[in-house]
């Protein structure tokens, strides 16, 4: 499964326009059909990618490591020297 699969040219160019620079977690949600608590689980046990701080209380996903996810997800495995965000309930 892929984000987004271009269809030809044009398309391409479209939806790289609408591609958001960070998935938040309503969006990992829905592309993961895991649960907030899931999510939060598997980045505790090194299992999903964390979240990078974006301001505030702000976190988000970047495409790339959410379809690196995607692509592997049970051979995927965090980097250990990665803490961005505080992941709290």
């Amino acid at each position: 499964m892929l984000l987004q699969e271009p269809s030809d040219h044009l398309a391409t160019r479209k939806e790289s326009a609408a591609r958001p620079a960070f998935y938040r977690m309503t969006d990992v949600v829905r592309i993961t059909a895991l649960s907030r608590a899931t999510v939060y689980r598997r980045i505790a046990d090194g299992k999903f990618p964390p979240p990078v701080h974006l301001g505030g209380r702000a976190c988000g996903w970047s495409p790339e490591t959410l379809q690196a996810w995607i692509d592997d997800p049970q051979g995927y495995a965090a980097p250990r020297a990665q803490a961005q965000c505080s992941v709290g309930r």
